[in-house]
């Protein structure tokens, strides 16, 4: 958030959709690593030695999609405002990411924790990296690819320092040749994904600005803080792939549920203090915000509930399975039903941009129509991994610590709405407003906190936990 207020406030909206843009580009063609870093998790956690073999193919992969990136990038400047010289120097992030993605399936597979370590590192590195590119150096969109670029490169180094045990064994062609024997199965994975994140793409060929883009993109950048509690789920897929008890899962979704609800409360109420912290000209884009932040809560269960029915396949494990068989698991069973799903999403909005795209309409109600979309495309996903993973796994639901999680989100909500007006100030300074919602926040996050530690047994057991381990940790450094 640190680093989108800084870039928000620094680049014009044209300029910020520009970034977006570019950042979509260079996921969308992270295809290739998901070859390997689809199986490397499984493998890892299953005790094999492919970490070598795994690291070094990233280079050679990497190297085959920056031609794609290209000609990609070139149809995009042709066909928008969009600054090609730019587009290029976006070029120089695709490597960092698919060496940065393959370690980060390494560690998944042996040191979940590790992954997000990481990410820490590279979110909080990413700040100064950008207050002398962007503001200090003023480059512009140049300078928050120069600031990426560096975050990227620490983020990597680190990944390597946790990774270490696993890049000691020898590099090994036959591991290649096994992952694009099956590389159909990870490259059909990710189709689901390229074709809902094209939305971006037939946003600018249909308009032909950039605009819509920065609305979206600055809406999403606060409603996905939702979907960071995903991060509670690390641990279980690696357990599940090593025959982990499914004990684990009402644990896990326990934890998911006691971070996810009040995040999805809090960025509704912050809504509008956080759009107006990014810049002042998207703060009437709440109602997006509002939107994507209920996507963001859906998507999150979703992918929990999938990576539950992935990590108990077993059919991978077993030497030299059947075409058959693979085409029978989850592994294609799942990529099918997202790929329904999101060919459904493409299609209506889609539609939705074609009907609606006219100078009576604001680009801003565009994007609104765009955000309800991409709402109602994933409930119906969510519903049947739903059904799909009570099917194949004995667990209860845990409905009372749920319900407990609501109330104090809710509780929340009301000292939000009783003293917002008292602690806010909206001053155009960032200096002047950025302290009082610091403040706000602070009170609504020991509210939710306090009210979750007198009535519920899980959090005080979570909180003594996270306390006892930063005492060992303080004992083992001394």
């Amino acid at each position: 958030m640190f680093f989108v207020i800084v870039i928000t406030r620094r680049l014009s909206p044209d300029e910020f959709g520009t970034w977006s843009l570019i950042i979509g580009v260079v996921t969308y063609f992270a295809i290739a690593e998901h070859i390997v870093s689809y199986w490397n998790t499984r493998q890892i956690a299953r005790g094999e030695q492919v970490g070598k073999s795994s690291f070094v193919s990233s280079g050679f992969f990497s190297v085959a999609a920056m031609p794609l990136y290209l000609i990609l990038a070139y149809f995009l400047a042709e066909s928008s405002n969009v600054n090609w010289e730019v587009m290029i120097l976006g070029l120089l992030l695709v490597p960092v990411f698919y060496v940065s993605h393959n370690l980060l399936g390494i560690n998944q597979g042996h040191k979940p924790q590790a992954t997000s370590y990481a990410l820490l590192i590279f979110e909080i590195f990413k700040i100064p990296a950008a207050l002398v590119f962007v503001l200090i150096l003023d480059l512009g969109v140049s300078g928050v690819i120069y600031a990426t670029l560096a975050a990227f490169l620490l983020k990597i180094a680190v990944q390597i320092y946790f990774a270490k045990p696993k890049l000691r064994g020898k590099f090994h062609f036959d591991h290649i040749r096994n992952w694009l024997k099956l590389s159909w199965i990870p490259l059909y994975a990710t189709v689901p994904t390229q074709i809902r994140h094209a939305d971006i793409f037939v946003y600018t060929f249909l308009t032909g600005s950039v605009l819509g883009i920065a609305y979206y993109s600055a809406a999403l950048a606060i409603a996905m803080i939702v979907h960071h509690s995903i991060s509670i789920t690390k641990g279980l897929y690696p357990k599940l792939i090593a025959q982990g008890s499914h004990e684990y899962i009402r644990e896990n979704f326990i934890r998911l549920f006691y971070f996810a609800i009040p995040l999805l409360g809090l960025v509704i109420i912050f809504s509008k203090p956080g759009l107006f912290v990014l810049n002042p000209a998207y703060e009437n884009a709440q109602i997006i915000v509002i939107l994507l932040a209920f996507y963001a809560f859906f998507e999150t269960l979703n992918q929990a509930l999938q990576s539950i029915l992935l990590g108990i396949e077993r059919v991978d494990a077993e030497k030299n399975p059947t075409f058959s068989q693979l085409v029978k698991s989850q592994h294609i069973h799942l990529s099918n039903v997202r790929i329904v799903n999101s060919v459904i999403y493409i299609s209506v909005m889609t539609i939705i941009l074609i009907t609606l795209n006219s100078e009576t309409i604001s680009e801003f109600e565009l994007v609104t129509w765009w955000a309800l979309a991409a709402v109602l495309s994933v409930l119906p996903i969510l519903a049947y991994v739903w059904i799909q993973t009570k099917k194949r796994v004995k667990f209860s639901f845990p409905y009372q610590n749920i319900i407990k999680y609501v109330g104090a989100t809710i509780a929340m909500i009301l000292v939000y709405i009783l003293t917002n007006k008292l602690i806010l100030h909206y001053e155009p300074s960032i200096y002047d407003f950025f302290p009082s919602l610091i403040i706000q926040f602070s009170i609504c996050v020991g509210v939710y906190l306090l009210i979750t530690y007198i009535t519920d047994k899980k959090t005080r057991t979570l909180f003594l936990s996270i306390l006892n381990e930063l005492k060992n940790k303080n004992r083992s450094s001394v």
